[in-house]
């Protein structure tokens, strides 16, 4: 069953989830990835600011937590990322250095990646003379992957949704214990957003017709999320087109079929000029036979 739900490879690289869902994640749960980046500090969460602009041309960020450790405010900025850029570690100290400006706070930036890699990723932003580091922008990398045990068992179920990316073989078993794990979120809300998160990430690896049939239980909750209504209308829309093309291809075929059963229609055919088209001639000749009964 498994297989048979399946995408391809070709048909998974299609698919960009991260600005509709993976900063739902980290808008909803950003204490998790507190817990996950400093695992011995209390840190409370007091905020969240949204559609935050830079004075950079063109750049700006969706959103940024306002946190405090020891009576002091600091902001918090996560920056997923499926698999390493290279220009990663200067982005991170940029957008670090411009909030840190703008806000007059210090930044914790958090870099967090979703696709296993085995070498290893950098952590710094470096400034070199020959062999010698000049100036050096550090930042904590949390791997998913290696949460795996944590997330499967519940302790970190809020990045359920996660899970088809960080298994070597996503299965439909897989899926249901991923059900399982977000229906105890109390929050109406976050659930649903959690559910519209991992149905969108689990459309890298199963059809979507499929995954609409395995969620359906949970479907009226997430039609409130924006992008799931998006799809939805998108569906209905891929319906219609389809139905008005199906429609138009049996006109066609029943138009021919009662040309084709008209005796001086095909007797016609051997004396119209050849030089046309088939579909030119087709048509000329259909709108002649229509003529004839006007």
């Amino acid at each position: 069953m498994a297989e048979i739900n399946r995408k391809t490879k070709s048909s998974v690289n299609k698919v960009n989830i991260f600005d509709r869902t993976l900063k739902i994640i980290a808008r909803d749960h950003a204490e998790v990835f507190l817990k996950l980046a400093f695992p011995d500090e209390k840190i409370d969460l007091v905020g969240t600011l949204e559609n935050v602009e830079l004075s950079l041309p063109a750049e700006r960020v969706d959103f940024v937590h306002e946190i405090e450790y020891n009576s002091e405010e600091y902001l918090l900025h996560i920056k997923f990322q499926l698999q390493h850029k290279q220009d990663l570690p200067k982005r991170v100290f940029v957008y670090s250095a411009e909030l840190t400006d703008q806000f007059d706070k210090p930044v914790i930036s958090l870099a967090l990646y979703l696709q296993r890699r085995e070498s290893p990723i950098p952590e710094n932003y470096t400034v070199s003379l020959g062999k010698d580091v000049i100036n050096r922008f550090s930042y904590p990398v949390l791997k998913i992957w290696d949460y795996e045990k944590e997330i499967r068992s519940g302790e970190l179920r809020e990045l359920a949704p996660l899970s088809p990316m960080i298994v070597k073989e996503p299965t439909v078993e897989m899926l249901e214990e991923e059900q399982q794990l977000i229906l105890q979120e109390k929050d109406d809300k976050k659930r649903a957003r959690l559910f519209a998160t991992a149905i969108t990430i689990a459309s890298r690896y199963f059809e979507r017709d499929f995954l609409w049939k395995f969620f359906r239980e949970e479907m009226e909750q997430m039609r409130e999320v924006p992008f799931i209504s998006d799809w939805l209308k998108e569906e209905r829309q891929e319906g219609l087109l389809e139905g008005r093309q199906e429609g138009y291809a049996q006109a066609c075929r029943e138009d021919i079929i009662s040309l084709l059963e008209d005796f001086d229609f095909c007797r016609s055919l051997i004396v119209y000029p050849i030089s046309l088209g088939p579909s030119e001639r087709y048509w000329k000749l259909s709108n002649r036979k229509n003529s004839n009964f006007i």
